[in-house]
């Protein structure tokens, strides 16, 4: 993936860009933050791909497309992952005071959750 921060002397910028560095038109932009530990978030599949950086603190990503689960540990905004369409995603221990940025590929009102991953709308296997 492109990079996305560049740094000079002032600090640090990160920036996403349609197909430069997000494999998709961003039509939804949140954030979610967490102030201490507590309970997981996510637990479904989305009909939309997402993708998801973090712009302070850590959160570990567990990820089933199906036919594989893995999971990754995201712990700056150095990095994002994209999660695909179809697939399973549960955002675990987090580290408080983390915030995460998230870019989805469809508005929320158009958007369903599944409680089993969909390989249907999983286009290939989740790159994480």
């Amino acid at each position: 993936m492109p990079q996305i921060v560049h740094s000079d002397a002032r600090g640090n910028l990160v920036s996403f860009e349609e197909f430069g560095n997000v494999p998709f038109f961003p039509k939804r932009v949140f954030v979610i933050t967490v102030d201490r530990l507590g309970p997981d978030r996510g637990g479904h599949a989305n009909s939309c791909d997402e993708l998801i950086s973090v712009i302070d603190g850590a959160v570990t990503v567990e990820i089933d497309n199906g036919v594989e689960r893995r999971a990754v540990r995201l712990d700056g905004y150095h990095e994002a992952l994209w999660i695909r369409a179809g697939v399973m995603i549960a955002l675990r221990e987090f580290e408080p005071g983390t915030a995460l940025l998230v870019c989805a590929s469809e508005r929320y009102e158009d958007t369903r959750h599944f409680d089993k991953p969909l390989m249907a709308l999983n286009r290939s296997l989740c790159p994480a």
